[in-house]
């Protein structure tokens, strides 16, 4: 019994895997059986669920990786594991609705088998880059890859591979973008 109680104790004490960084509006952190008032400085945790209502948040991972959610989102974070040591980890995120954009950290970039994420109607393997992502109240998706520029102006792309169970493009030029319509129909070239 004692165990369990430590174990628990633990859970509740999680070291936080990010935090919201900016926040304009409203959003909520849904946890658990808690809901928290998504503000600056709020850590996030695996499995939390950011819902958006009339307002926007960026969420800065302890890996580097930035994820930014506009208005009217939904998004789940399924899976962080990293190492700060050697920079590797997984980081697994499941966007239902709205738009999400997200920029490597760390992990995509040493670890890049192990950053999913996933729509109602695709997957998307990153492989060390940036790409916005908007999922339509039926679950269809409109995916982006997006250059990664730093302060001083030069910029890189990377690369994603869209699929589902029909099918897969890879985009590794900056704006491609492609459109998965639900998940039994093949990402369009």
């Amino acid at each position: 019994i004692i165990f369990f109680a430590l174990a628990f104790a633990d859970m509740a004490n999680a070291v936080p895997i990010g935090e919201i960084a900016e926040s304009k509006g409203s959003s909520t952190i849904k946890r658990d059986k808690e809901a928290y008032t998504g503000e600056v400085g709020l850590g996030l945790q695996m499995n939390d669920n950011v819902v958006t209502g009339k307002g926007r948040l960026r969420l800065d991972f302890i890996d580097d990786t930035r994820v930014d959610i506009t208005e009217h989102a939904r998004l789940l974070i399924d899976d962080f594991v990293y190492d700060p040591n050697t920079g590797r980890g997984s980081l697994g995120l499941k966007a239902t609705l709205g738009t999400v954009r997200y920029a490597s950290g760390q992990i995509a970039k040493n670890s890049r088998q192990r950053v999913n994420i996933r729509t109602p109607s695709a997957k998307i393997n990153v492989r060390g880059t940036d790409f916005i992502m908007v999922v339509d109240e039926i679950g269809g998706t409109m995916i982006t890859l997006l250059p990664s520029c730093d302060i001083s102006g030069s910029c890189v792309t990377g690369e994603i591979m869209v699929e589902n169970d029909n099918g897969f493009v890879i985009m590794n030029q900056a704006f491609q973008s492609t459109i998965v319509k639900q998940s039994w129909t093949p990402p369009l070239k």
